[in-house]
């Protein structure tokens, strides 16, 4: 998939877990900058990301969507980009706040 134009890691991702229903983690900018503001890396490449979600979870097509599907919620309602809503963010007592 990769090799067609404008198909990234991420849409090959996206196809292979929702479409496909093969278990892969879907990396986005949402997972990023919460994981980054978790202290979980920074600055790390797409595969990096994959790499560090899929060995601390186990291999499951429901989980990855419900654990990407949570993390899109959690970039939209309080990690975001600006002017996060750190108050009320279920994530706030383990956060680092690296913003």
């Amino acid at each position: 998939m990769l090799s067609y134009k404008g198909v990234g890691p991420e849409t090959a991702d996206c196809i292979l877990l929702y479409a496909a229903g093969k278990p892969g983690f879907v990396v986005d900018a949402y997972t990023r900058r919460a994981g980054e503001r978790l202290g979980l890396g920074r600055g790390l490449s797409y595969d990096a990301w994959k790499y560090l979600f899929e060995k601390g979870l186990p291999s499951d097509v429901k989980l990855y969507n419900e654990y990407h599907a949570l993390l899109v919620k959690l970039g939209k309602d309080f990690c975001k980009r600006t002017k996060p809503q750190c108050t009320g963010c279920p994530l706030n007592i383990t956060c680092a706040k690296l913003i």
